[in-house]
């Protein structure tokens, strides 16, 4: 039986689309250079496993970043929640799987600035528990991040259901034993009929 349901973040609780963010701060060439050097490069990986600091990443970059893109550039490496806002449609599911009993969860490749930014979210307080990437130095979907999650809250797997966006991460919780769901932005029906098939009743 379901007792917990456990949600990523970014895609799922929050917006987090860099290439939305790069397309609507800079120029067709530049965006390109931010999501290869930035957004979507192994150095954000990094940022969330949390071995890199913002201001060390705008060291190995700014060279091959447009001078004036660079203060922006620099405020994305150091805080891209402004450009995340919150799905209103998942902060309803949170409040329902709240009010239903359910424990809820996060677990997110996220860097340490999560815990400064977190309130601006307001489906996370209701949650009851977070692990976040950097933390543990981990990212998915490794298998010790999934472990550290139970240990943490002492949840068992077969009680657990996640929800995140990225096929590889759910195919991570089924290697542990959690099912899981991979939601869509804008797909609610279809992860509130996940859920139901699941035995999850809200």
């Amino acid at each position: 039986m379901i007792k917990n349901i456990i949600f990523d973040m970014g895609g799922v609780l929050i917006d987090y689309d860099p290439e939305r963010v790069a397309a609507e701060l800079f120029d067709g060439e530049t965006a390109e250079i931010v999501l290869k050097k930035l957004l979507r490069s192994d150095l954000w990986a990094m940022k969330d496993r949390g071995t890199i600091t913002p201001d060390e990443i705008i060291e190995r970059i700014k060279d091959d970043i447009p001078p004036e893109a660079l203060p922006k550039v620099t405020e994305l490496a150091n805080n891209l929640y402004p450009y995340m806002p919150p799905f209103e449609d998942t902060y309803e599911l949170v409040r329902d799987l709240k009010s239903s009993g359910y424990g809820v969860y996060l677990l997110s490749n996220a860097s340490m600035d999560f815990y400064e930014r977190k309130s601006g979210i307001p489906a996370l307080a209701l949650f009851d528990g977070y692990i976040i990437s950097a933390e543990y130095h981990l990212l998915k979907p490794e298998k010790e991040i999934y472990l550290a999650l139970f240990d943490k809250f002492g949840l068992k797997p077969e009680e657990c259901f996640f929800i995140d966006d990225v096929q590889a991460n759910i195919d991570g919780a089924a290697a542990v034993g959690m099912r899981g769901f991979r939601y869509s932005k804008g797909h609610i029906a279809q992860l509130r009929a996940a859920l139901g098939e699941a035995g999850v009743k809200i």
